[in-house]
């Protein structure tokens, strides 16, 4: 399993939430290992900023130093996302809740927004390997089947996190959670497990109120 880096301080948000290195760590994982030259030019930023947000995110654990190259009689430095699961914390009860909320828009939202730019991309088509595609639903789980979704969904997306002959990056994001019992589903939990003397008794007492 790769390492999870759970963010639990404001510093830790605030070098996470930063939009530009947020492009940037898209772009290290979409494209793989790049110079803050390369970074600079895809990106529309000075060198000297990639730099600066190369360290930052280096703070977090979530790019490093891959590998250096002679280019033109100069040493580049290569810099990649390292493999590393990003936990916003949001179990915790703490002060950081309207940041963690924040992230999560801007993760969706930028998401949502990338899919519907690339089905304009790629209609017509009926080809989902091109265009992608789009789900929702019900489903119901026990929670022995829960974890073992997760852990699917986990075990599948790290298998296929790096790059293989013959694969390109698919962007994608995973969104489940478990609904309380409505009041009617506990009220017939209720009564499958009332003995029938006291289902009778509250019969009687419901038709014949004091």
């Amino acid at each position: 399993m790769y390492p999870t880096i759970t963010l639990t301080t404001q510093k830790q948000f605030d070098i996470y939430m930063n939009p530009q290195r947020q492009r940037l760590l898209k772009t290290l994982l979409l494209t793989g290992p790049m110079t803050p030259k390369k970074l600079s030019d895809i990106l529309h930023i000075s060198p000297s900023s990639v730099s600066y947000h190369i360290k930052q995110l280096e703070q977090l654990g979530l790019v490093a130093l891959d590998h250096t190259e002679s280019i033109h009689g100069i040493q580049a430095k290569f810099y990649k996302a390292l493999p590393v699961m990003v936990n916003l914390g949001c179990a915790n009860d703490d002060d950081l809740t309207a940041e963690r909320y924040a992230m999560m828009d801007y993760i969706m939202s930028d998401l949502w927004n990338n899919f519907k730019e690339n089905l304009k991309q790629t209609l017509p088509t009926s080809n989902v390997t091109k265009a992608g595609d789009f789900t929702t639903g019900v489903i119901h789980l026990s929670l022995e089947d829960a974890h073992s979704l997760f852990r699917m969904i986990h075990e599948f997306t790290e298998a296929h996190s790096a790059p293989g002959e013959n694969t390109i990056p698919w962007e994608y994001g995973v969104v489940a959670f478990p609904h309380s019992p409505s009041a009617d589903a506990v009220r017939k939990k209720e009564l499958q497990t009332t003995p029938p003397e006291k289902k009778s008794a509250a019969k009687s007492q419901k038709e014949n109120p004091q």
